[in-house]
């Protein structure tokens, strides 16, 4: 990634009408989780996406943001979204965001990634 990229971002400020609500949704799941951390959320916010490489994700209408619990486990590194058409997570989000899991987690052991808490507001 470029480092000014961010599907994330992309993914909840554009979409069709029929999915604004859910991505306002989905937006509001991040502030709350930006406040109190993943603890406590209410598990029809989010489910385990694949346990194996420790990949979640938020769900709100049709619409899935992956993630993984980054640094202290109480933060949420959020990796791409997909609107849902089966039963079944979206394999190459899932894969994707084992990858950035794996390179997150190696960046973190190497000291060349900080996790900074801001905790003035």
């Amino acid at each position: 990634m470029s480092g000014q990229d961010c599907p994330v971002e992309d993914f909840l400020r554009t979409g069709e009408e029929a999915t604004e609500a859910s991505r306002r949704g989905l937006l509001y799941m991040l502030e709350v989780v930006s406040r109190q951390g993943l603890s406590g959320l209410p598990s029809a916010w989010t489910h385990e996406a694949n346990k194996v490489k420790g990949i979640y994700e938020f769900r709100k209408g049709r619409l899935r943001l992956f993630y993984f619990k980054g640094a202290g486990r109480d933060i949420a590194v959020c990796t791409s979204g997909v609107l849902k058409d089966g039963p079944k997570a979206d394999r190459p989000s899932v894969e994707r965001a084992g990858m950035l899991r794996a390179e997150y987690f190696s960046a973190l052991q190497k000291q060349s990634i900080e996790v900074v808490n801001d905790d003035s507001e």
